[in-house]
């Protein structure tokens, strides 16, 4: 029978982490693996300033069975920048489950948490059944797991052009190098919930967690000189892909037609299982004064300009909640849930400076 030990990750174990990445599944209709290639560490940066893994080993095979990762960054919380922490990328193999794994994992991940207490956030897809049962359960040795809202995500299906949006008085472009600053300022000014990423002009310089977005890839409305709205298209696909392992069956019934279809037409294909899926992030979505018309030009902008790119979808993210969902749901889209939860080690602790359950948030999708 395996036993386990468990330790923080280091650049030597990279390529197993990134084997656990590519061998553990996002169960669902259709099945993906989220991969890191080339680097699993210099992809974390991602989701925050310093990254803890935390890895369990089979004591006779010696490889790495389990990883979760443990993300600190600055977040918005109760209207001041916090540091917070994102629980990510939870893995554990397949040949390893039901033996206690999952429960060793978060008490190694409670041992992190008491040496630097912080608030702590995590995501779920809403058809991940496997997950939501091992993750949420009560049982002993598991954190408690408190559900304080929903991401639509919808894969926005790129190629065809509409006509644009004029709107009296906005001029929409494409940002400069220029206008970076005002952008950042232009975000965190108008995204203020809780779980809002705190940005600095320093995470879009080399090194950066936002580095490989450019100044190029914001999308602006303009009126009076003034920003009034930002949207960047983010391609993370240098850092972290994700593979198609398993169609749902009526896609897979249709990819060979589809793919007819889209090579008469110049368009991408649907990947075949185990091939990367061509995709970027739609991200930083801010509007002033949440102004539908004025988020609908800049979409139909920015997704106009996608047009003869390289990628099936654009990946955006929002809230239930969200005044600008019906915006995005007016264009042809995948919908999947996701939950967001808040995960607490310590139902004991001092839950002052704790998000209230009551509030909106505003999670950055592509940054976790």
């Amino acid at each position: 029978m395996s036993c386990y030990t468990f330790s923080l990750a280091h650049a030597k174990d990279d390529a197993q982490l990134r084997e656990r990445m590519a061998s553990d599944w996002i169960e669902g209709a259709t099945a993906i693996s989220l991969r890191r290639e080339p680097s699993y560490f210099s992809a974390s940066r991602l989701q925050g300033d310093k990254v803890q893994v935390i890895m369990g080993r089979d004591t006779v095979t010696r490889r790495v069975v389990a990883a979760a990762a443990r993300s600190i960054t600055t977040v918005v919380l109760n209207g001041s920048p916090q540091r917070a922490a994102l629980l990510s990328d939870i893995r554990v193999d397949r040949a390893h489950r039901g033996r206690g794994l999952a429960t060793q994992l978060f008490c190694a991940l409670r041992t992190l948490d008491a040496t630097d207490p912080l608030p702590t956030y995590a995501l779920v897809y809403d058809d991940n059944e496997p997950a939501l049962r091992s993750l949420t359960a009560t049982r002993a040795g598991m954190p408690q797991w408190k559900q304080f809202g929903e991401l639509t995500v919808l894969a926005l299906r790129l190629g065809q052009r509409r006509p644009e949006l004029e709107l009296d008085g906005v001029e929409l472009r494409r940002a400069d190098a220029n206008a970076l600053p005002a952008v950042v300022h232009f975000l965190n000014a108008h995204r203020t919930r809780n779980w809002a990423p705190v940005l600095d002009i320093a995470d879009f310089q080399p090194g950066g967690r936002c580095d490989t977005l450019k100044a190029r890839d914001f999308f602006l409305a303009v009126r009076g000189g003034q920003l009034c709205a930002v949207m960047a298209a983010w391609d993370q696909s240098s850092l972290r892909q994700a593979h198609v392992e398993r169609y749902a069956r009526p896609l897979a019934w249709m990819r060979p037609a589809y793919n007819a279809y889209a090579w008469l037409r110049g368009r991408p294909p649907l990947p075949a299982h185990g091939q990367a899926l061509p995709y970027l992030y739609l991200a930083f979505i801010a509007v002033e004064h949440n102004d539908p018309s004025i988020c609908a030009a800049l979409l139909r902008y920015t997704r106009n300009r996608l047009a003869d790119g390289p990628w099936l979808y654009a990946l955006a993210a929002l809230n239930n909640d969200d005044p600008l969902l019906s915006v995005f749901s007016a264009y042809p889209a995948t919908h999947s849930a996701v939950r967001l939860y808040e995960v607490d080690f310590e139902t004991g602790a001092d839950t002052t400076d704790a998000p209230s359950p009551h509030s909106r948030s505003c999670v950055e999708f592509a940054l976790t």
